[in-house]
């Protein structure tokens, strides 16, 4: 499904603890390759640790353990300038299939202070982008996988990632959540899930009326899935239900990883 992907490494804090979520995911994902990515940004303080040749160092010692441990095969990129778009790029050019990034939870209003390295790559990758909260556990084997839908196009891809992960009977839920202001044109949407949950035995269907990101990520936060996936952006059918912000917000502030489809 993606079999090669570029992994963003950053030694922040609670990275490890981030990385922890990875292992059972390649498996759900079909990861067969990982490329250990580091970005040296211009603007920051140099020291030694950050020259190339120590970056390398730790970035080989990474690739070797995580070869040995999960089973893959590891490269390693060093890359300079900034990281987004330096991860963007590298991803290109390797013809990789997806990007993996670590999100530590901050606020919209912090963002535009501090910048979000995980924001930005959501915003511009054309890929699908696997974000593992810093908070976040490894889910236990039985965890269903959630798909957040709104019937838009882009959801529609994600649909057909959904599709493929609970191709073996992998416990699925498909959750639409109606905007308080909704229009009746919204009907549309409920049998477009309904009739997508009939097609495969082992996934049935949440739908709840409310703020879409709100309710989500209470679900998310009581159930624990072992993954979310959900279009990056777009509208549904019914054009004024926007699914762009909604995507945002999970992506900022779930406590279980995320797929993001473009």
């Amino acid at each position: 499904m993606l079999s090669h992907m570029i992994l963003s490494v950053d030694y922040s804090d609670g990275w490890e603890q981030a990385i922890n979520q990875l292992p059972p995911l390649l498996k759900r994902l079909s990861t067969r390759r990982l490329t250990l990515t580091y970005v040296i940004e211009p603007h920051t303080r140099k020291h030694i640790e950050d020259s190339e040749g120590a970056v390398e160092g730790k970035l080989m010692e990474l690739a070797g353990r995580f070869a040995e441990e999960w089973g893959v095969t590891t490269d390693i990129a060093v890359r300079h300038g900034f990281v987004a778009s330096c991860i963007v790029e590298l991803a290109r050019y390797l013809k990789a299939d997806g990007i993996i990034c670590c999100s530590t939870h901050h606020s919209a209003g912090r963002e535009l202070f501090m910048g979000n390295i995980t924001m930005n790559l959501a915003r511009m990758t054309r890929l699908p982008l696997l974000v593992l909260p810093t908070e976040g556990q490894p889910s236990p084997d039985h965890a269903p996988v959630f798909l957040a839908t709104d019937g838009s196009a882009n959801a529609g891809r994600a649909q057909e990632r959904f599709r493929q992960l609970v191709s073996d009977n992998q416990e699925g839920r498909i959750i639409w959540v109606r905007p308080e202001d909704a229009p009746d044109e919204a009907e549309q949407v409920d049998r477009l899930v309904y009739d997508l949950a009939e097609s495969m035995p082992s996934v049935n269907v949440r739908i709840l009326d409310g703020q879409p990101a709100k309710e989500l990520l209470n679900m998310i936060s009581d159930i624990k899935p072992a993954l979310v996936l959900i279009g990056k952006r777009g509208t549904t059918p019914v054009e004024m239900l926007p699914l762009g912000h909604t995507s945002e917000s999970v992506v900022r502030e779930s406590l279980s990883p995320v797929l993001l489809i473009p």
